[in-house]
């Protein structure tokens, strides 16, 4: 008989990648250019394991070592040669999982560097992270839950002309319970945070506490946190409720408070904000809704208050011959008092209609709507807007999308009088949208997706948009498949062209993965010409 003792046996086992990638990246504007080549070396290998059970010790390992060689040459800083080594180390160490104290170690090490190429100059800043730290839970039973994380990360960041050196540190210890019917979740965070290089020293004190009641009809929730900053001397206390009360799927009725206390070296501040909303169905077709918003700030931060209220009714309808008809129409009034600013009450009233029709026989929907919008205040501003739109959408014709729009609104504001005087801006748009889609499925292996429109836009800033699209996906082994886009628009106020596009291939042979994908970006304006295009041929072999 073999005598118990403790050895490793595998849970998870080896698992990793390699991966080999070269880029080439070529950009050439109106008076530079530029082309860079890179590539990257990428090892990934990680292990995952357990000691005499998974239910005592499960642990995992593993790092990344990441090499990438690049040349870079541009027109204004000539040719650059980089050479880039990064890589990273991580362990966790899971115990006595499944029962009901589990804790968790861990531990992460990256060592990342990064190069900054300037017409002037070219260096190096490496950067470097050690994080470490401890977490877990203890199940008490009877819902209560205790958790707990202690943890530290420490940073440094070495550059040519600032270097960063941060040890911060983090202790978390929270307690919640959970039923069906309630809950309550407490929670005290501190962080102290201390910047070597600079001897600045930061400490964060964040409590929470929350907790709520379920019921068929009614449930309450309530939540309270204190936050205080050492370094920027800035303390908030905040208090929120909440009740949402639905007796019936006709009736709904939701209010909130929300309270906020500010304190920053000399000045304090408090905030109180009360939003209620209540819905009522009336019947089948209409529906009201009320909406109350109370708002009162007072301190050094400045004294201001808010009151608004807001009411509206909807109406909906389903007709035979498959027509919809809807209306809405709301009110509100507002009013704002503030020891900073004049005083000002306002209201605004907002009608609108819409209808829509189905079309079985030709598959195809028409609809039309319109709306009007005045806003008054009582410092002279005013806002009419009229707007209407309309629309078609055809799928008559097999695999292929006809759609038609219509936009068009019209505007005449004028600003609040500010020492006796105020502005007067009008904008007027006409926009119409027209398209042709057209999506072919190629059996199951691939398909095609087409659209090509234009967009005409007439009133206060007139323009034409073109555009036109192509997609194309296909499988043609199971191991291989290709895609392939084209896209163009043209812009009529700037006299621009732009053409993008795409090819991509993926192979897959014996477990290696390789991908080839080469994109091209070209725009043609009043400057000139301006070209961006990439090539991408990437192999990788997970395990």
């Amino acid at each position: 008989m073999l005598p118990l003792i403790v050895f490793a046996q595998q849970t998870g086992g080896l698992s990793g990648l390699i991966q080999l990638t070269y880029q080439k990246d070529r950009n050439k504007d109106i008076d530079a250019e530029s082309e860079k080549n890179s590539f990257i070396q990428e090892y990934k290998l990680q292990y995952q394991g357990h000691v005499y059970s998974p239910r005592l010790l499960m642990y995992s390992i593993g790092g990344t070592f990441r090499k990438e060689d690049s040349d870079t040459e541009e027109s204004r800083a000539g040719k650059t040669s980089t050479k880039t080594k990064s890589k990273d180390y991580n362990f966790k160490l899971d115990f006595i999982q499944g029962t009901k104290y589990p804790f968790t170690l861990f531990k992460e090490k990256v060592e990342l560097p990064t190069w900054t190429i300037q017409p002037d100059q070219t260096f190096q800043t490496k950067q470097t992270s050690d994080r470490y730290g401890l977490f877990g839970n203890a199940f008490l039973g009877k819902g209560i839950n205790v958790r707990y994380d202690i943890r530290q990360d420490n940073t440094k960041s070495v550059g040519q002309t600032e270097t960063t050196d941060r040890r911060n540190r983090s202790f978390m210890f929270g307690v919640d319970s959970r039923k069906e019917d309630k809950f309550v979740d407490a929670s005290y965070n501190y962080q102290h945070n201390f910047e070597r290089s600079k001897n600045e020293f930061e400490a964060i004190n964040d409590a929470k506490l929350s907790w709520g009641l379920r019921g068929k009809t009614t449930n309450f929730n309530m939540d309270m946190s204190y936050n205080d900053n050492s370094f920027t001397e800035f303390t908030t206390s905040t208090a929120n409720m909440n009740l949402n009360y639905t007796p019936s799927s006709d009736f709904n009725s939701n209010f909130s408070i929300y309270g906020n206390k500010i304190e920053q070296k000399e000045n304090k501040g408090y905030f109180t904000t009360f939003f209620g909303n209540t819905t009522y169905k009336i019947s089948p077709y209409l529906t009201t809704n009320q909406n109350l918003m109370l708002y009162k700030s007072t301190g050094d931060f400045g004294n201001d208050s808010t009151q608004s209220l807001t009411l509206g009714l909807i109406f909906t309808k389903q007709a035979p011959a498959g027509i919809t008809y809807s209306a809405d129409t709301s009110v509100n009034g507002t009013a704002q008092q503030s020891n900073t600013t004049k005083d000002r009450n306002s209201m605004f009233y907002s009608l609108g209609a819409r209808v829509s029709k189905f079309f079985e026989s030709i598959n195809s929907e028409a609809n039309a709507g319109s709306s009007y919008y005045y806003y008054h205040s009582s410092l002279g501003g005013k806002t009419t807007r009229y707007a209407f739109n309309a629309g078609f959408i055809s799928r008559f014709i097999k695999n292929m999308t006809l759609q038609s729009l219509l936009n068009f609104s019209e505007e005449d504001t004028i600003g609040d009088e500010i020492e006796g005087a105020s502005s007067e801006t009008k904008t007027r748009h006409l926009i119409s949208d027209n398209s042709i889609g057209y999506f072919l499925q190629l059996g199951y292996r691939g398909s095609l997706d087409a659209k090509i429109g234009t967009i005409f836009e007439r009133g206060t800033l007139p323009r034409t948009f073109r555009y036109a699209n192509l997609t194309f996906r296909y499988a043609i082994r199971r191991d291989l498949s290709a895609n392939a886009g084209l896209n163009f628009y043209k812009e009529s106020v700037n006299s621009t062209r732009t053409i993008t596009g795409f090819l991509g291939v993926e192979y897959k042979l014996r477990g290696i993965i390789m991908n080839l994908k080469n994109e091209l970006w070209k725009e043609r304006g009043p400057q000139g010409v301006k070209t961006r295009s990439s090539t991408f041929l990437q192999a990788s072999r997970p395990f």
